[in-house]
């Protein structure tokens, strides 16, 4: 059931991504809120308690093939995403709250007070398992090579802003343990 629980969300969260970057001022939520109403920003809830939401999307003339994308992810206490991976560059900022990273495969950096400016010394993270807890002001960043899950890890919500450089027309995320191809057509 759990499997099945994971699919449907990523199923949501393809299609989600997928409707957003094409239509990335349409709200696609019944229960989105007023604000996110009156600012036609597409919100949904992508598992329980993770909520994402693109706040803007263009072309880049500098990196051919690739769209960029600014979001914000809120996750509620103990509210955590499915193993995933993006088709390009992300870098994560965490606004507020504690947010929970554990790197599956592939490599990640993390920077520690990012958000004061500090560039370095950047964490490396190459061991698959590794969780890292990053607090208000700590970045992390990584290529499409990594593929990892995400957790609200503190007693309130986290709030992560994103820039994401991302291959143009494919999916923004991929799940893991998911072939697209193997999914029956409804």
């Amino acid at each position: 059931m759990r499997r099945l629980t994971h699919l449907v969300s990523a199923l949501v969260f393809v299609c989600f991504f997928a409707i957003a970057g094409s239509l990335s001022t349409s709200v696609a939520a019944q229960d989105a809120s007023p604000a996110a109403v009156a600012s036609g920003i597409t919100v949904i809830e992508l598992a329980p308690g993770v909520t994402p939401e693109v706040l803007a999307g263009a072309p880049s003339d500098r990196a051919p093939d690739q769209t960029i994308y600014v979001a914000r992810f809120v996750f509620q206490p103990d509210a955590e995403i499915f193993a995933h991976g993006h088709p390009g560059t992300t870098i994560l900022g965490v606004a507020s709250g504690s947010f929970g990273r554990t790197l599956e495969e592939g490599t990640a950096y993390v920077i520690r007070g990012a958000a004061a400016g500090a560039t370095g010394p950047a964490e490396e993270l190459t061991e698959p398992g590794t969780e890292v807890i990053l607090e208000p002001g700590d970045a992390i960043y990584y290529e499409d090579d990594v593929v990892h899950t995400a957790r609200g890890a503190g007693e309130e919500e986290a709030v992560v802003l994103g820039t994401l450089v991302l291959s143009s027309g494919e999916p923004l995320l991929m799940p893991a343990d998911m072939d697209i191809a193997a999914t029956p057509e409804g």
